[in-house]
């Protein structure tokens, strides 16, 4: 920070790029030397966030198969967004896993999920990056097998994600994981955690050596195949098929990032590994009445003639890498999926370029915010609908007169009012994550019109009294078509939210705002969604009969 002040304080003299990332440093950092310059609510109190990270094989230092560069990402996460992490670092062995980082607070070993003095619900999130396998030693560590989570272990997880708490979970080949996260709800029918059933070692996508492995492994400019085990460690990432939802071809938020870190929006790349785990195929389950299904949201490829060296060639192939599962749409807790804990590793990442690694670690940073406890929704968001507000100029690039009347402002400035906070969204948390951001907003007042425009929403079918809903639709396929642009009641609904802040004589007022009215922020937001709403359906509802009257 002492080099960071010192070139605050010699801004003038700089070069004009290096006064420009200067500012965008003080920005993110927001260093104690700045209060009293910067605005005041850059040091108002954090959201605080508690997330447990279990290992069972892998570690949290420096080396290859050590976690440190992921645990980053949530200190990249604290300087981009208006959150305290506190990281427990748990390892289910006897190794105690080093605090070399700041947002880890404590650090436990022979870790039960059940012990005396653990309660999971005290966490938002848990992450198990598994390796133990069940009966065979494992290939990648010299760690001792263990043994399977007791049927009280798993209770005591199954509890946590049914109360909200978000759950990541990966391992790698064959058995590896299985231990920890083979027979947990959902988890264990989101993924392999065992060799294919009834399938020859040749046939096994999940085997260490057989010619259908999963060895993402990319070749060298210049060569056709991977012939080198270490191609895992080397700049060259594998491209992943990202899944796109909708009219508008969205990736899911997991996947979507701000242009600037990836000019098509999207984190098509993942580490490689000579043999992946696999994501099962969709399955729906039911939580609280409600059925939601799984997604695939990934697509990993396998290059035919990959030897790493000395394994069997490979079939060329495809198999499903990254799977989520939307709890929160069954009031329940998120869950991700992933292929490989290689994709997280040190041996893995290391080898990236700066820019590759920026992708990659926004994949993590993705993972953490769309899989948080929904009770800390409004915390973190509400300091960004305010920083919208007053940062971002939204509703005065829509306005002539800012400070006009709202009975005045048509209803198209308004619709651009919502299409520049989405934009603007869009820049810092891609164009997935703003629509989903606003998504949420506005399912906190209408769920139906929130699912209806979701394209990321999977419900299968919602349960009642013991029987299912039938849809409105009918069969015929003309009668599915979108004539109608619900984009714009989304947009119109975001506005009219804004313009409701800005009429507030507190929130609207950068003088007069303090910490504890931000908290106003939720009522006055959705009471705003409430009238955008109603005033977009009327207005849809008038030109609808304006036309009719006009054609029939």
């Amino acid at each position: 920070m002492k080099i960071l002040e010192e070139k605050f304080k010699n801004a003038h003299t700089l070069p004009r790029e290096e006064r420009l990332k200067l500012h965008q440093d003080l920005t993110r950092l927001k260093p104690d030397f700045l209060e009293g310059i910067g605005p005041r609510w850059w040091w108002w109190r954090r959201c605080k966030i508690k997330v447990l990270v279990v290992v069972d094989g892998l570690n949290f230092g420096f080396g290859g198969f050590g976690l440190s560069e992921f645990l980053t990402a949530f200190n990249e996460l604290e300087a981009q967004h208006h959150v305290n992490y506190e990281l427990t670092l748990a390892d289910r062995g006897p190794g105690l896993p080093p605090l070399n980082n700041p947002v880890a607070v404590d650090a436990k070993n022979n870790f039960k999920f059940d012990a005396p003095g653990i309660d999971l619900n005290n966490f938002d999130q848990i992450w198990l990056f598994g390796i133990q396998g069940s009966s065979q030693p494992t290939p990648d560590s010299n760690i001792p097998n263990q043994e399977s989570i007791t049927s009280s272990e798993i209770s005591a997880i199954e509890n946590y994600m049914n109360s909200g708490g978000g759950l990541f979970a990966t391992g790698d080949h064959g058995v590896l994981g299985n231990v920890m996260c083979g027979n947990i709800p959902r988890v264990k029918d989101m993924r392999y955690w065992n060799d294919f059933p009834n399938s020859s070692n040749d046939e096994n996508e999940v085997s260490m050596g057989g010619k259908k492995r999963n060895d993402t492994n990319q070749p060298p400019p210049g060569q056709v195949s991977s012939n080198a085990f270490n191609h895992q460690s080397d700049n060259i990432p594998q491209k992943i098929a990202v899944r796109t939802f909708g009219n508008n071809a969205s990736p899911h938020p997991l996947l979507s990032v701000n242009t600037n870190v990836r000019q098509s929006g999207i984190i098509d790349i993942m580490p490689d590994h000579p043999h992946e785990g696999e994501c099962k195929a969709e399955s729906s389950f039911t939580v609280n009445g409600v059925s939601v299904s799984s997604q695939i949201i990934a697509t990993s490829f396998v290059i035919g003639g990959n030897t790493a060296g000395f394994k069997d060639p490979t079939d060329p192939h495809c198999f499903p890498s990254i799977a989520v599962w939307d709890g929160w749409l069954a009031n329940a807790g998120r869950i991700v999926v992933d292929s490989t804990w290689h994709h997280f590793v040190n041996i893995n990442v290391n080898g990236l370029t700066n820019t590759d690694w920026d992708a990659i670690c926004h994949y993590f940073m993705n993972i953490a915010k769309w899989m948080s406890r929904r009770r800390y929704w409004w915390c973190w968001r509400r300091r960004l609908i305010f920083e919208l507000l007053h940062d971002s100029q939204i509703i005065e690039a829509s306005l002539d007169n800012p400070k006009i009347p709202f009975e005045e402002i048509g209803i198209s400035e308004i619709r651009s009012i919502g299409a520049l906070a989405k934009q603007e969204l869009a820049n810092r948390i891609g164009e997935s994550g703003a629509k989903a951001f606003l998504f949420e907003l506005i399912e906190e007042v209408n769920p139906k019109f929130a699912n209806f425009i979701n394209p990321w929403n999977p419900i299968s079918s919602v349960i009642e009294k013991g029987k299912k809903r039938k849809s409105e639709l009918k069969s015929d396929k003309r009668l599915k078509d979108n004539w109608i642009d619900f984009d714009s009641v989304f947009l119109t609904t975001i506005g009219t939210a804004f313009l409701e802040l800005r009429d507030d004589k507190i929130i609207g007022s950068i003088e007069n705002i303090t910490e504890k009215s931000l908290h106003r922020i939720d009522k006055l937001f959705v009471k705003g969604i409430e009238k955008g709403f109603e005033l977009s359906i009327q207005n849809l509802e008038q030109k609808y009969n304006r036309s009719m009257k006009l054609i029939l």
